[in-house]
């Protein structure tokens, strides 16, 4: 059988707290952490329109413990931001933003192009600290129509899921420089922290 070799991050065992939000140290793992090399599988379903409302494909990968995981079990850990084709600068941004995501209850996971080894680099140069997925091979954006069908190249497809892989957002464009969780929070219907609720008068 003929496997993709992939990679992540140390984030897949983030816990909620009790108090609902995620956790930032869960037990077991460690920001600094190297990451781990994951492969996927061969037999995972083709590609499909994905569109608003959709349950999410549940693509599967291969931790370094021997353990096959799917997209529901982070899923299961808390919401979650899926990022395709994400450059340097969309890295650096959803770093930037991952307290804010935490606090909403967010995953945030960027889907890179690279080889595992360069993706490593990457994480460790810019210092990431939240679930990052070397798909050289666009096999997972493919299950997302993430790929264009043209050049092979990851489109820089986002979307947000819920507790249940529902696709409660998404962009074709990219994500934006600046707003990211208040993005976030509108598609899931969610408040910002923080911010002030009308009051029935």
């Amino acid at each position: 059988m003929k496997f993709t070799l992939l990679l992540a991050l140390a984030c897949l065992t983030t816990q909620l707290e009790p108090d609902g939000h995620l956790a930032r140290n869960p037990a077991g793992a460690s920001p600094t952490q190297d990451p781990s090399a994951l492969l996927r599988r061969a037999t995972d379903p083709p590609s499909t329109e994905v569109q608003l409302g959709d349950v999410a494909p549940n693509f599967s990968y291969q931790a370094s413990d021997g353990h096959w995981r799917h997209l529901s079990d982070i899923v299961a850990q808390g919401r979650v931001l899926l990022a395709f084709g994400a450059d340097e600068l969309t890295l650096r941004v959803i770093e930037h933003e991952r307290e804010r995501l935490l606090d909403l209850g967010v995953v945030p996971v960027a889907m890179v192009e690279g080889r595992p080894s360069a993706t490593q680099a990457l994480a460790k140069r810019l210092d990431l600290r939240y679930t990052i997925l070397a798909d050289p091979g666009g096999i997972i954006a493919a299950q997302f129509n993430a790929v264009n069908p043209a050049t092979g190249r990851q489109l820089r497809n986002w979307f947000v899921l819920d507790r249940k892989r529902c696709v409660r957002g998404l962009g074709w464009r990219g994500l934006p420089r600046r707003g990211l969780p208040a993005l976030v929070a509108n598609a899931l219907g969610l408040p910002l922290p923080g911010a002030t609720l009308p009051t029935a008068h």
